[in-house]
């Protein structure tokens, strides 16, 4: 923790299994400053980077928590300037969403500008968001009227976006568990909260390479991970998310080999 407190570049901690990097992060989370939940967004310079925790062979999908976490640190590699992110050779050996399609699917938004609120929502329904009457969960949305709430993957809390008709009046974070507002935000950028983008050329591309459980465009299913490829015409790694500054730290190469 000390040495990476003088650090001031991206750095990739690899470790031989999963058990061994959530040790790590545990670690790291109380030398290095805490719970996640503690200040805002730019704060949050430590990450994880976990397998699946289910076979593909199952056809269900992972926690959400997993999957936005996993979301969290791609988005930290390619903008925050020394971001710790924690990982496996297992997660390391899998290809993952391409970098062009995250950052392309990224929203920014500000108070006082015009935002089309049918377009933003379906943009959500896109993105791997799911609609629920109250927000708790990260990748959850709702919509009261001209208030939507939405637990983005990139905040330690979900966000109150307040419209008076197309324009957006303010940006707050509020407590999921008492649903009270709290500090106003001056900008928020929106991560998607999944790793398949369900816009139409991807659900097209899926469909052309075989038999898809059916998704209609911005409508996810049960176990689609198993079906990335399927969804972009190429995948990357992890390697191509870390920066060419980015420090590579592998612990026990020795065992690592052997996994």
């Amino acid at each position: 923790a000390r040495v990476l407190a003088g650090l001031h570049r991206p750095c990739l901690a690899v470790l031989p299994d999963r058990k061994g990097a959530e040790r790590l992060y545990k670690a790291l989370q109380f030398f290095m400053g805490g719970p996640e939940t503690e200040g805002t967004a730019s704060d949050l310079r430590l990450h994880q980077f976990f397998p699946y925790d289910m076979s593909p062979l199952t056809g269900l999908s992972p926690h959400r928590d997993l999957v936005t976490r996993r979301i969290r640190a791609l988005y930290a590699l390619t903008s925050d300037p020394n971001p710790i992110v924690v990982t496996s050779i297992e997660a390391l050996c899998f290809r993952i969403m391409p970098k062009e399609s995250l950052l392309n699917s990224l929203e920014y938004l500000e108070p006082g500008e015009e935002v089309d609120r049918e377009r933003f929502i379906r943009r959500l329904e896109i993105n791997g968001y799911l609609r629920t009457s109250l927000v708790e969960d990260r990748g959850d949305y709702s919509v009261r009227g001209g208030v939507i709430d939405i637990f983005s993957p990139l905040y330690p809390l979900p966000v109150r976006l307040e419209f008076w008709g197309d324009r957006l009046e303010s940006i707050r974070q509020f407590d999921p568990a008492s649903q009270r507002s709290q500090g106003p935000l001056n900008e928020m950028i929106l991560l998607p909260a999944s790793e398949i983008i369900m816009d139409p050329p991807n659900i097209q591309r899926a469909r052309s390479m075989g038999r898809l459980p059916g998704p209609e465009p911005g409508a996810g299913f049960p176990g689609q991970e198993a079906w990335l490829n399927h969804f972009y015409s190429r995948l990357d790694t992890l390697f191509h998310y870390l920066p060419p500054t980015g420090v590579l730290s592998l612990f026990d190469p020795y065992r690592m080999e052997s996994e």
